[in-house]
């Protein structure tokens, strides 16, 4: 595996990690470290939102297993993920995800 495709895992390996935290903190009510776009949604909704999304990429970069949650195109998963991250629960780990994945592209 190149240094890069390394790289790429562990930014979305953290971006994962802070998306977990921010989810986490969204549904105690505590603001999150980045604005993102609440859509007008409680935190509870944005919370639960973002736990999801960041289990989502985190099984897809291969640092968590749930079978029920692996796709075939892991890049563009992890891409996608990291979008929906961005827009709807957690900012900066949303766009470190983004930069992992786009990372994992590169060959």
């Amino acid at each position: 595996m190149s240094d890069i495709k390394k790289i790429g895992d562990i930014l979305i390996l953290i971006g994962g990690i802070v998306g977990l935290i921010e989810g986490i903190l969204a549904i105690l009510g505590w603001a999150p470290f980045l604005p993102t776009i609440a859509w007008g949604w409680g935190g509870l909704i944005i919370g639960i939102l973002g736990i999801i999304f960041s289990l989502i990429a985190l099984v897809n970069s291969g640092t968590i297993k749930i079978k029920a949650l692996e796709f075939k195109n892991k890049w563009l998963v992890v891409l996608i993920m990291g979008i929906l991250m961005y827009l709807f629960a957690s900012g900066l780990g949303g766009v470190l995800v983004i930069i992992g994945s786009l990372l994992l592209l590169v060959k």
